[in-house]
């Protein structure tokens, strides 16, 4: 292998590790922000899902998504958000 094929795959490995803590960092911003959602509802006596919301939350995803990925693809990651952030939710000590 050339050092410019070594290079090239370093600097996009690179790329990937900072993408990727930009995506941790975001969750964790969203995930707060359910948390926010979560003690407004309560305090209001609602409940927390909300399965309209949900559709909508994922027609949005779909439209957003510009490629490569597939749409199916997309809304199988959120759709493990949700579920993740559904756990949280149910966390009484947050």
């Amino acid at each position: 292998m050339s050092e410019d094929f070594k290079e090239l795959l370093k600097k996009y490995r690179k790329e990937i590790d900072k993408i990727d803590e930009g995506l941790v960092n975001l969750l964790n911003e969203r995930a707060v922000t359910v948390m926010k959602i979560k003690k407004l509802k309560e305090k209001h006596n609602l409940p927390l899902y909300d399965a309209k919301r949900e559709e909508d939350l994922i027609n949005n995803i779909i439209r957003y998504n510009k490629g490569p990925l597939y749409n199916d693809n997309i809304t199988q990651i959120f759709e493990s958000i949700l579920r993740n952030v559904q756990i949280l939710e149910k966390d009484e000590t947050l």
